[in-house]
């Protein structure tokens, strides 16, 4: 692998191709792609100027940074292409230009002027917006339960369907991680449950594993999928799914590879579609129900599943050990609006 690989531009210093196969198999797959990406917008932007992106001086990073907020990108993202900045020097064993003052300063001017609270997909919780999930006679809104019940598991796509979001929202897994489950990973546990076992993850990027909980809810709807899609007995669980048209008409459904990453939000959106259909989400009007469309992602299980756990009163070491955090900055956010519900003042003022 050449220097033109990483940046696809030219610079002022080579970086050894050792080195960069060395970085390449030492990061992830989407660390990797970020990084490229991230150093071919600054090459990018580096050339009509006349600058150049390998050694850049910390004036060309903070102008860079300037222009960048400009045109609409958040703190969060200057700081990432910093940080990628950062990396290609040390690369090229170059001193790091995003270590001046001038480029620290800068950062945390732009951090002050565009705010750093990031977006945040919208919890998927198990029965909507309920005090107490345990509790709750039924589902209420937008939830988990409501989609569930309207996947036909009678169809090869609502068998799929069902055990990947009941699957999805007992783990709290990231997109990645789903895609990445195979048969060989699902074990029987006592009684009708079961558990996963993880591989790998975004916080266990070396890969020492780690353990999660499958309820009989999922066992069950894993079982119906694996028989629905017979003759597939290992590799991927969660597979694309091809349509025919036979001679006579009819569908003709077959299963195909595993689910990219980017499949698993749109399946997630159109059960949400079928749950709407079925009359199951309760009295949402269309403005509602655009938002929650919108704000549904991959991501929507791990965050509905941390805030029911808050709700049902588990500790916040607890949570982390289920979803396997290492900070508990990310699960404290997931359950900020969730503790307002709870606070000293909705004590008070809920009952004024």
């Amino acid at each position: 692998m050449n220097q033109t690989a990483l940046i696809a531009l030219d610079t002022a210093v080579a970086i050894d191709a050792a080195v960069i196969d060395a970085a390449r198999r030492a990061m992830s797959v989407n660390s990797w792609r970020a990084l490229r990406a991230d150093i071919r917008i600054f090459a990018s932007w580096c050339a009509p100027r006349h600058l150049t992106p390998l050694p850049a001086t910390p004036a060309a990073v903070a102008a860079f940074l300037r222009d960048q907020a400009a045109g609409g990108k958040k703190a969060a993202t200057l700081a990432r292409y910093t940080a990628s900045i950062a990396r290609l020097h040390g690369l090229a064993d170059q001193a790091d230009p995003t270590r001046a003052e001038l480029v620290r300063l800068e950062l945390k001017a732009q951090r002050r002027a565009l705010g750093v609270r990031q977006s945040q997909a919208r919890g998927l919780r198990f029965r909507g917006q309920v005090a107490d999930p345990l509790a709750a006679a039924g589902p209420v809104g937008v939830c988990v339960e409501a989609m569930l019940t309207a996947a036909d598991a009678e169809t090869l796509r609502g068998a799929r369907d069902r055990a990947l979001l009941s699957l999805a929202f007992d783990t709290g897994l990231r997109r990645s991680e789903l895609v990445a489950v195979h048969w060989g990973h699902v074990e029987r546990g006592a009684g009708d449950g079961g558990r996963l076992f993880v591989p790998r993850s975004k916080s266990d990027q070396e890969g020492a594993g780690a353990y999660a909980y499958l309820s009989a809810r999922t066992m069950a709807a894993l079982a119906a999928w694996r028989a629905a899609c017979a003759g597939v007995r290992e590799g991927p669980v969660f597979r694309r799914l091809h349509r025919a048209r036979g001679r006579d008409g009819s569908d003709r459904w077959s299963v195909g590879a595993g689910l990219s990453a980017q499949s698993v939000t749109l399946i997630y959106r159109a059960m949400l579609d079928a749950a709407r259909a079925a009359d199951l989400l309760g009295m949402i009007d269309d403005h509602d129900f655009d938002a929650w469309r919108a704000g549904l992602t991959a991501h929507s299980t791990r965050v509905g599943l941390t805030q029911d756990l808050f709700a049902s009163g588990q500790d916040l070491a607890g949570i982390m050990q289920a979803l396997r955090w290492k900070s508990p900055a990310q699960p404290a956010r997931y359950a900020q609006a969730l503790a307002v519900e709870s606070n000293a003042a909705a004590k008070v003022v809920g009952k004024l």
